[in-house]
């Protein structure tokens, strides 16, 4: 592609070169002359006057006017990002390519249906009266097991675990080690201190572009549904309980942890390693900062939530800046506390003058003597 059929893909304004061809992407700080590269962050700004791409993609609002030397062909859009993305998938399709097959050692039922031009490999184990859509991709040692449903269009990497009457929509990818249906941790504590298992009747539905990180766990319902709603993207080793609702398009972050029950909405973004107890709501299009525990409602749309426990962003960054200052506070009220003591002692004599000029012991000495005049 030439550098006017990528501004045309990505509806760009092309500034300079429209004839160089490009055959690949690359960062603007490595890219060379028949590369593309971007710049949607301020941060790498430096680079633009010394990379050596042959074309770059810039946010319409950066002013190049006073930059130079700069690289042959700019293309201006709104979004860099995302313009970079569309470009990248034309330039360089993704190298995985599956071909309908059925290997030989995987163990299908007759029970089960398969659907057209699935790929399913080897060792993979598909339980009594599950079903498969169209064009399933199955890596190896994958386990299925009975009566589960995966949508058309499927990809599942290699040793994943589906646990029964699991529910998986179409476009969904589940990356290696993630485990859907596993019980919910429920356990009744008894007389004797022992711990009796809550059975886990309920299951696990994941609806239509759903996107699961590797060795993350999507726990079966006590009773019910597990429910993650569509376009929802979880990242790697995070752990979703029994009954928890995940709302549409929402992200979730690595490493993060949502206790039974709870009910995130849609369109929320939560950062890497929150907790969130259960048996609480979040509202839509809420943000949670990263490490926060969340112990109580966020129902405030558009707020972003941080800390331990999370609360109003603006409100933590006032706390962290008083505590930053909190040792000068300290001294300060120490010196205040001083000044008190000595402005309480100096009102006290003002209001008793004749103790300051009479001692207590001279006062004594007095009314001895007095006594003894008047024997």
């Amino acid at each position: 592609m030439n550098t006017v059929d990528i501004a045309n893909l990505v509806d760009g304004v092309l500034i300079g070169d429209g004839t160089i061809e490009i055959t690949g992407t690359a960062k603007i700080e490595t890219a060379q002359n028949n590369e593309l590269s971007f710049i949607s962050n301020s941060k790498y700004e430096k680079f633009l006057t010394t990379s050596q791409c042959g074309a770059v993609i810039i946010g319409d609002t950066l002013n190049t006017s006073s930059l130079t030397p700069l690289p042959p062909a700019i293309i201006k859009v709104s979004d860099p990002y995302i313009s970079f993305i569309i470009a990248m998938e034309k330039l360089q399709p993704p190298n995985e390519v599956f071909l309908p097959n059925i290997h030989k050692t995987a163990i299908i039922p007759e029970s089960s249906k398969i659907g057209e031009s699935c790929s399913i490999g080897a060792n993979v184990v598909v339980g009594e009266n599950c079903t498969i859509g169209n064009n399933v991709v199955i890596r190896p040692n994958c386990v299925i097991e009975s009566n589960s449903s995966i949508g058309s269009n499927t990809l599942i990497y290699a040793n994943v675990s589906i646990r029964e009457k699991s529910l998986i929509g179409e476009r969904v990818i589940l990356h290696s080690g993630v485990v859907i249906g596993a019980d919910g941790f429920g356990f009744l504590p008894q007389k004797d201190g022992s711990y009796k298992k809550v059975p886990q009747l309920g299951r696990v539905v994941i609806e239509d572009d759903v996107e699961i990180g590797a060795n993350s766990c999507i726990d079966r319902a006590t009773l019910g549904d597990t429910l993650i709603k569509k376009g929802t993207k979880i990242d790697n080793l995070v752990q979703i309980a029994h009954n928890v609702i995940i709302g549409e398009h929402t992200v979730i972050a690595g490493q993060t942890g949502i206790s039974g029950s709870s009910k995130i909405g849609n369109f929320v973004k939560i950062a890497g390693a929150v907790g969130i107890v259960g048996h609480i709501q979040i509202g839509n299009n809420i943000s949670i900062g990263a490490k926060s525990l969340v112990t109580n409602d966020l129902r405030k749309e558009g707020e972003t939530y941080w800390g331990f426990p999370a609360k109003e962003a603006r409100r933590v960054k006032r706390i962290e800046a008083s505590m930053r200052n909190l040792p000068e506070a300290i001294k300060t009220i120490f010196e205040l506390e001083k000044t008190v003591a000595s402005l309480k002692e100096k009102i006290a004599l003002n209001r008793n003058p004749r103790t300051e000029r009479q001692p207590k012991s001279n006062y004594n000495s007095y009314s001895s003597g007095y006594t003894n005049y008047n024997k």
